[in-house]
């Protein structure tokens, strides 16, 4: 008898993780309908903006208006601080960057206050 108990516990735990792994499968396959606005809501405190984000021969050329100090692209949407490794300078409102093909990207700049914008999307396809 303490054999069949055994058996059933591995049993009923075998299905608990199985349907956690079809669980996280299914959230990862569940299509992502951000939006691909080029443009970002501004802060009132914020007194840059990104006018536009195009993908040229795989470059990505960003636009922007106001008074950007620095630009920050990445491949994950988490907001970048502002020490990050990853923001570089914008030049007379306009940056180009390489990118690969078949990315999402997501792009942020800084003020001269140190403010960071919302995330624009961006699909290299």
């Amino acid at each position: 008898m303490k054999k069949n108990k055994n058996t059933a516990l591995i049993i009923v735990l075998g299905i608990i993780v199985f349907i956690v792994f079809i669980g996280v499968i299914f959230i990862n396959l569940i299509p992502n309908y951000e939006s691909d606005s080029y443009y970002v809501k501004v802060d009132k405190e914020m007194n840059a903006k990104i006018e536009s984000v195009n993908i040229t021969d795989g470059k990505l050329i960003l636009t922007t208006s106001g008074d950007p100090i620095e630009y920050c692209v990445k491949s994950t949407r988490t907001k970048p601080n502002k020490n990050s490794i990853c923001w570089n300078k914008v030049k007379d409102n306009t940056a180009t960057i390489s990118v690969f093909t078949n990315k999402k990207y997501y792009v942020w700049i800084k003020d001269n206050n140190g403010t960071i914008s919302n995330y624009v999307t961006v699909n290299s396809k």
